[in-house]
């Protein structure tokens, strides 16, 4: 929690306060410029004779001047300290938040910042509590800022009723998926971005009324069968079937699996990379 105190004369205080309220009464004088990729250098002149702790919260988004570059999002409270009429650059990381801009180059601009959003803000807020390896904090961003599919919000050994990607589905109104679809993004040191699928996984429900020996397939839009084909035999009654897929060559684009024998289909669920 933000502790917010107000300003006396006093020489000798020592002042705790937002960054939006130390810029906004003009208490400090602030740039920021890129330090590279999602890094900026944050330079801050202390404008009065006390000493000053400045907090910058999580949810806090520095726009990037130049439209084209990505805007970055702070996760985690971040401390400054100032002693009076001191002047310091502190370097701060973020997430990116426009995944179709460019990465921003070293010594670009960026506007001292403002709160984001109130979704936006709420899972920086969330990141901040509860934090989880950086490529699957960067896909909860992403599933809030550019609309990405909550089921990439997923780490190795995760579980499909991870509560980090419960509260962003939440957040955007939607129902939790099926599966999940673990990718994997490189962030270079120039911001841009690269992704590749790792691992479709899931938990299908299905009847089987007799003995059969059936087919689990993928099938792309065109109904070809592609990937891995895995036949078994299944027994009558009500199953659960496990997906656990290697996507390591499989392209962007909607994806079907199914189970089915020569006569019926058991199951068929969509999935999107």
């Amino acid at each position: 929690m933000v502790i917010v105190l107000c300003i006396t004369a006093s020489v000798n205080a020592k002042t705790t306060l937002s960054i939006e309220k130390a810029l906004k009464n003009n208490l400090i004088k602030a740039s920021v410029i890129c330090n590279g990729g999602l890094r900026v250098n944050y330079s801050i002149k202390n404008e009065t004779k006390d000493s000053l702790k400045i907090i910058i919260p999580a949810g806090w988004r520095m726009n990037s001047v130049k439209e084209e570059y990505q805007d970055i999002l702070v996760t985690r409270d971040q401390i400054l300290a100032l002693g009076n009429h001191q002047q310091k650059i502190f370097e701060i990381k973020g997430y990116c938040c426009e995944a179709d801009h460019s990465g921003p180059i070293e010594g670009a601009k960026y506007e001292t910042g403002k709160m984001a959003d109130t979704a936006l803000a709420r899972i920086a807020v969330y990141l901040n509590e509860h934090p989880a390896d950086s490529n699957t904090e960067q896909y909860a961003v992403w599933a809030i800022s550019d609309n990405k599919p909550s089921s990439n919000i997923v780490s190795y050994n995760d579980t499909t009723d991870s509560p980090l990607r419960n509260f962003v589905s939440q957040l955007k109104h939607e129902p939790v998926k099926w599966y999940t679809l673990l990718k994997r993004v490189k962030i270079n040191s120039y911001g841009n971005i690269h992704e590749s699928p790792i691992q479709l996984k899931g938990k299908v429900n299905y009847s089987v009324d007799e003995i059969c020996y059936a087919y689990f397939f993928i099938l792309d839009t065109a109904g070809n069968k592609v990937g891995i084909i895995t036949g078994q035999w299944l027994t009558p009654g009500n199953n659960d079937y496990l997906v656990n897929v290697n996507l390591k060559d499989f392209k962007k684009g909607k994806y079907k699996i199914m189970l089915a024998d020569k006569k019926k289909e058991f199951f068929a669920k969509e999935f999107e990379i």
